[in-house]
């Protein structure tokens, strides 16, 4: 008896292969973003978007994509670091994209202030900053519906099931680089831009040695890299659908 294979496989590889060339052009707009200095949460956000608004088969190929993009979001957030722009960096790291607060008795929850207390934007419903808290812990419930980048990507290709644990880890890493370098700044007085352009301005040669050996390095062989693996699949995808045009598994095999 013929061999019936349970999918249909030719149609299978043409919708593989129309993927694989959408996400190859995808991956040369993202060559494209290299220069990330001109990147912001915007423009990142918009990448992720595109990414997930088309109907690409999620494979190899893809998580590999989504990784391309972390690696800009590492990037862009180590930059602001380095260049004292600690708002942008934690925004990308740590601060939800959307918080919604639920208000017992009330149907439509509030949207969080991004940048605010909410010690602040609920000022009015109680007298005292103690009684404001009050009412916050007892009438209301915090909801984070859109984390921060570069959290959510971590959680999509950790969840994935194609990424190795070890790119994972080098995510952990170079994040908890940054946060130290923050801390490091930090620990010297050094807040903002201002502050660590005056800083430098007036350190000796010795201290700015010091300040540049530990500043993060941007380091964009990651991504480079990345894309390389993905032009070596795409390589291999093409070949697996030239053998199947010459060798139809619609054939009776076995028989």
């Amino acid at each position: 008896m013929p061999f019936q294979y349970p999918i249909d496989i030719e149609a299978h590889w043409d919708q593989f292969g129309s993927s694989t060339n959408e996400l190859l052009n995808f991956n040369s707009l993202l060559d494209q973003k290299s220069h990330f200095f001109s990147l912001n949460e915007a423009d990142l956000e918009n990448l992720i978007d595109q990414l997930g608004e088309k109907p690409f088969i999620k494979g190899e190929i893809y998580w590999l994509s989504m990784a391309r993009i972390n690696e800009l979001v590492l990037l862009c957030a180590s930059n602001y670091a380095n260049n004292g722009e600690f708002s942008l960096m934690g925004d990308l790291l740590l601060n939800p994209r959307l918080i919604l607060i639920h208000i017992r008795g009330q149907n439509r929850p509030v949207v969080k202030e991004r940048h605010g207390l909410l010690t602040d934007q609920f000022r009015h419903r109680a007298g005292s900053r103690t009684d404001i808290v009050q009412w916050l812990k007892k009438e209301t419930i915090v909801e984070i519906k859109m984390k921060a980048l570069l959290p959510h990507l971590f959680q999509e290709l950790e969840d994935s099931g194609f990424i190795h644990q070890k790119y994972l880890e080098s995510v952990n890493t170079r994040t908890q680089q940054i946060a130290e370098w923050v801390g490091f700044l930090h620990s010297g007085g050094l807040i903002n831009s201002v502050s660590i352009y005056n800083w430098l301005s007036n350190a000796s040669p010795s201290d700015r040695k010091m300040y540049d050996s530990k500043r993060i390095r941007l380091d964009l062989e990651p991504f480079w890299e990345l894309g390389r693996q993905i032009k070596v699949l795409a390589r291999i995808r093409v070949t697996k659908q030239v053998l199947l045009t010459q060798h139809p598994i619609t054939e009776q095999i076995g028989a």
